[in-house]
């Protein structure tokens, strides 16, 4: 939204949000008129011609229809500038608000306060707010051609399907938008107006240039609709020309039958007729895309601005109002460009002034999109830099980085450094490029320029670029700096931006967690809760409930993280689309509680849409985990390639980033797999494995963690390798040895996992009742949690275990845990539909469908198998009933994955 304190800019936005007012002239479309009749029922109307066929009026026409029969019409005017989430979805808030009050509120509070515009978001916000409504609404969105964000697309998409009943999209468009137009035709909710229904007939062109005080013979009339052949441009055109030169028709009549030709004759002659300080006006208004009587002024030189322009407006000089009040103009889109590449090809240097006049003008008004955008055009760098950094802060708070990149573009290196914004916007493209001390010594040179007496708050530049810089730490693992950070803001708390402070304390929060100080981050979101009264926007009340969330992972309560994470999925993921950027950690976050519980049907899915999606707060540590569940799901299915793949993925990103800690993650778990393995030489490679690394000099970089995270690899993997060795005394130490770094009350899963490997060691020592004992609690303790995937992960031998254990243990809700467990054990589901299929399938039919496998056909599997062709199709639908697939593709898929074809 722009910020509006003179009228004549109030006006401006109400001119973009109100439907055009319909010319005098204007003749209704009979063929418009019955395709409207005979589509009642289309919740898509799509009127898709070239520029001048008279869209916008014919759109307009159909807003009054609809308003006079009681629909609400809310209309909006796009601009090339239109092709970015926050200005488009500011523009359809005010439109719906205009014409349902009320409509959008919540939207206009998730898009001010979130940091990137969550756009799937605002679209459930404002069909939450629509589907409450009964009135029937018509949305025209004129020029739609001018936004390509594919996003954006995706959202109307999203509103055609899911808006109530009565609810209708009207679009204008030069070009066919990239909706699902198929699919909207198929289901008859498409209505496509075009150039056949937009253009005049000869007798509608003859009524039009009567209507405008030209009676034209019958060879002249010929003659223009042949060259026009009824555009409505190109007729308005002529008519224009014919007044002033009559002779023209001769001269039209030798122009080719191209209709961009035809226009631009017609546009250059018409042009030429003018007066030369006419054309002089026409040129220099012709920079602005709107432009008002005191704007005119401004690029004229003139004082009668307002009535130059009421002048143009009856000349019929493609002039059109934007308001009722008539403070705003704009020339026809085809008149305009012509003007404009007029100029610049007459005179580039006047072109540049006038847009650096413009710029002056709309910054003065307080306008400052429109006044970057001429500063764009105007090739001032110095004066863009300005405009930017000026208005920078609001922009981030609005959601609006992608504009401030765009435009920073524009600005040399040597003029961008001195500007705070444009500083802060190449530290992110740093930050992307994962050029983390690049960025911290931009941060720390701008910090220096905007250095404060100590005793002083942080200015609201010195606040958003120590939000960055905390960021960027947690980013790259740095938690000490991030927590340094927070305690500089934390102690100059209530002095600053709302959402800034909050966003601090939340990654000061997960800092915390990370370092496993639950009781700090718990007082830091205690204060976070309460700083964010201030603010009614929903990421951060994600982020929120995602740092709590985690906090009961980390103490291993699997059941009260699912909890609170249903909570948050009826609370406020409502407010943001499933692909939402915003829900990356989220869905990081559920897949991690989905592992641990071994629901692993959508886990890949869900996790590798979320590791490849980077949110503005994105620490390592929640990808580096959602990447170590991903490859453990590979490995619980049985796809050990699939979770190689992705343990070097993790290894290379912690060296990237020299994050240590996740790549000994990486390793250990890599080892795990070896150690899994039916190889006779799987010890020796994994003791191997386990001696090229330099676990002392990782676990350097982080002796003032309470548990070093090395250390715990290198001890968990040191004891499944004595283990494996069959040395379960030394294990049974080094598992005493590693819980005593456990703190109590944190760090549930690995005290679990430490005890289960004791009872392994236990119970292979001889102590079958130590073993017992402590294997059921154990399974008492994961029961009540709900965690399963923690013993799959051990092995064959937990498995064996379990099973010696099933038929022995009589507490009911233990035995049937225990089941639970090994029915989900991998490699089960499919021994158990072999063993049924063994019985069912027969010899016979085992040969068909290896034949099949070959690419045979059916006349071929019954050559080969002297077999008549019924008797093939009689095999092939017994293996269908029993392999339970439907077609040939299907069953050899299926007997494929159950090694039939072997």
């Amino acid at each position: 939204m722009e910020v509006v304190l003179d009228p004549t800019a109030g006006s401006l936005l109400r001119s973009k949000l109100t439907a055009p007012q319909l010319p005098v002239d204007y003749l209704p479309r009979p063929l418009v008129q019955a395709a409207m009749q005979s589509h009642s029922h289309a919740r898509l109307l799509l009127f898709c011609a070239p520029a001048g066929f008279g869209k916008t009026s014919a759109l307009a026409a159909v807003a009054e229809q609809r308003r006079q029969v009681g629909n609400a019409v809310a209309w909006v005017s796009l601009g090339a500038e239109d092709d970015d989430p926050s200005r488009f979805f500011q523009k359809l808030i005010n439109a719906l608000d205009a014409a349902l009050p009320g409509v959008g509120t919540a939207a206009a509070d998730i898009l001010g306060t979130a940091m990137q515009v969550p756009v799937a978001a605002v679209m459930e916000s404002l069909l939450a707010d629509l589907s409450r409504r009964a009135e029937p609404l018509l949305l025209v969105l004129d020029d739609l051609h001018l936004v390509q964000d594919a996003e954006l697309l995706g959202m109307l998409d999203r509103l055609i399907k899911l808006a109530p009943e009565g609810f209708a999209l009207a679009v204008g468009s030069r070009a066919q938008p990239e909706l699902r137009l198929a699919t909207w035709r198929a289901q008859g909710l498409l209505l496509e107006i075009g150039s056949d229904e937009l253009r005049l007939n000869k007798d509608e062109t003859r009524d039009y240039l009567r209507q405008g005080g030209l009676a034209l013979d019958e060879p002249t009339l010929n003659a223009l609709y042949a060259q026009t052949e009824g555009w409505m441009v190109g007729v308005h055109l002529a008519s224009l020309l014919l007044r002033h030169q009559p002779q023209a028709s001769v001269q039209m009549a030798s122009v080719a039958g191209d209709q961009a030709a035809v226009g631009a004759y017609l546009l250059c002659t018409v042009f030429e007729q003018l007066p030369a300080e006419m054309q002089e006006v026409l040129l220099a208004l012709g920079v602005a895309t709107q432009v008002s009587g005191d704007l005119a002024n401004a690029l004229t030189g003139r004082q009668d601005g307002q009535a130059l322009l009421e002048r143009l407006e009856a000349m019929q000089l493609f002039l059109l109002p934007l308001d009722r009040e008539r403070q705003w103009y704009r020339f026809h889109n085809l008149f305009a460009e012509f003007l404009r590449a007029r100029l610049k090809e007459r005179d580039p240097e006047r072109l540049k002034q006038l847009h650096f006049n413009a710029s002056l003008w709309f910054t003065n008004h307080h306008m400052q999109n429109l006044a970057i955008e001429h500063a764009c055009l105007a090739e001032d760098p110095e004066m863009l830099a300005a405009l930017i950094d000026g208005c920078g802060l609001e922009l981030i708070n609005r959601g609006q980085l992608n504009l401030i990149y765009r435009w920073r573009k524009q600005v040399p290196d040597e003029i961008a450094q001195r500007f705070p914004v444009l500083v802060l916007a190449d530290v992110w493209t740093r930050a992307a490029e994962l050029s983390l001390p690049d960025a911290n010594r931009m941060l720390d040179e701008q910090l220096s320029r905007w250095s404060q007496a100590k005793q002083g708050p942080l200015n609201a530049e010195a606040l958003a670029a120590l939000t960055i810089k905390a960021v960027l730490a947690m980013q790259k693992d740095d938690l000490d700096t991030c927590l340094a950070l927070v305690r500089k803001v934390e102690a100059q708390l209530g002095q600053h931006t709302a959402f800034l402070e909050v966003a601090m304390l939340i990654l000061g929060a997960l800092a915390y967690v990370m370092l496993a100080q639950p009781d700090q981050a718990r007082r830091l979101l205690a204060l976070a809760q309460q700083r964010k009264h201030f603010l009614e926007g929903r990421y951060l009340d994600m982020q929120l409930a995602n740092v709590e969330i985690l906090l009961y992972l980390e103490q291993g309560m699997v059941r009260q993280a699912q909890l609170l994470f249903g909570q948050l999925r009826l609370r406020v993921l409502p407010w943001f689309g499933e692909r939402s950027r915003a829900c990356a950690l989220t869905t990081i976050i559920d897949s991690l509680i989905a592992y641990q519980e071994a629901n692993l049907e959508h886990i890949e899915e869900r996790l590798r849409w979320a590791l490849a999606t980077v949110d503005v707060i994105n620490p390592i540590d929640i990808y580096a985990q959602g990447m170590l569940s991903l490859a453990r799901t590979h490995r619980l299915q049985e796809r050990p390639k699939e979770a190689q793949a992705c343990l070097t993925l993790m290894q290379n990103l912690a060296a990237r980033n020299q994050t240590w800690r996740f790549y000994a993650q990486a390793v250990g778990e890599d080892i795990a797999m070896i150690l899994q393995e039916p190889a006779a030489d799987r010890v020796k490679r994994a003791e191997q494995r386990f001696a090229a690394v330099e676990w002392a000099k990782l676990a350097g970089h982080y002796q003032r963690m309470p548990l070093n995270p090395v250390l715990w690899v290198q001890g968990l993997t040191r004891i499944r390798l004595q283990q494996a060795r069959g040395h379960y005394s030394e294990a049974l130490h080094e598992i005493t040895q590693l819980r005593s770094q456990l703190q109590n009350n944190w760090h549930g899963l690995q005290r679990l996992r430490l005890d289960l490997l004791a009872a392994l060691s236990y119970q292979r020592l001889g102590y079958q009742e130590r073993a017992r004992s402590l294997l059921v609690q154990c399974l008492i303790t994961a029961e009540r949690e709900g965690i399963r995937s923690l013993f799959i992960e051990e092995g064959d031998a937990i498995q064996q275990m379990l099973q010696q254990l099933e038929s022995a243990e009589r507490q009911p809700t233990v035995q049937s845990f225990i089941r639970g467990l090994l029915a989900i054990w991998p490699g089960q589901a499919a021994r158990k539909s072999l063993e049924a299929l063994d019985e069912g399938l027969t010899e016979r039919e085992r040969e068909v469908v290896c034949l099949a496998a070959k690419g045979m056909s059916n006349e071929e599997i019954g050559q080969q198998l002297a077999l008549a062709l019924g008797t093939v199709k009689w095999h092939l639908h017994n293996i269908y009933e029993k392999l339970k697939v439907r077609n040939r593709t299907q069953a050899i898929r299926r007997a494929r994955e159950l090694s039939l074809l072997d």
